[in-house]
């Protein structure tokens, strides 16, 4: 082959490779547009689904949750924990939390799943002192309280499971 041929093809491979890179470019960058356009939609959604359960509809998996085999937390669920102090009082009442939920003796992987929501329910609902963080946080950015429920209990339920799993 010649070096003429040779330059020739080096030249349409490197305009075919420059033509790929502007179009990946242009698709990545409509992709963050679209990333930051959607950030105020997954707080809307809570607000809806809040209404929906205010009249009595049941929404089955919250936004926090997302479900799965196990159930898991969703990067919205991970921000309201983050936010809500609710990592830091998990990290510092650890054994504590953990000892209420093998209290309730949980026989399968589901049963530690439900007693840990129990007892995040049950802490929510009261007056002891590990809830006052989260229930500033929810009055402060007008949420209801029980959308910590379900990202909570699945937190400590990962917790739990550190030391007990069918």
């Amino acid at each position: 082959m010649s070096t003429d041929v040779t330059n020739l093809l080096l030249a349409i491979i490197a305009a075919l490779f420059g033509t790929v890179g502007y179009f990946i470019k242009k698709i990545l960058d409509s992709t963050d547009r679209l990333k930051s356009a959607m950030t105020p939609i997954a707080p809307a959604i809570v607000e809806i689904q809040g209404k929906f359960t205010e009249a009595g509809h049941q929404i089955l998996f919250p936004l926090t949750v997302a479900p799965g085999s196990p159930l898991h937390i969703t990067e919205y669920g991970n921000k309201l924990l983050q936010e809500s102090g609710f990592y830091d009082m998990l990290k510092n009442n650890k054994k504590e939390l953990v000892q209420l939920v093998k209290e309730r003796k949980p026989t399968t992987n589901y049963d530690i799943q439900k007693h840990a929501t129990d007892v995040i329910q049950e802490l929510l609902d009261s007056d002891d002192e590990m809830s006052v963080c989260l229930k500033d946080y929810v009055f402060n950015n007008g949420m209801k309280l029980n959308i910590l429920t379900a990202p909570a209990g699945i937190a400590l339920r990962d917790e739990v499971m550190k030391e007990l799993q069918f």
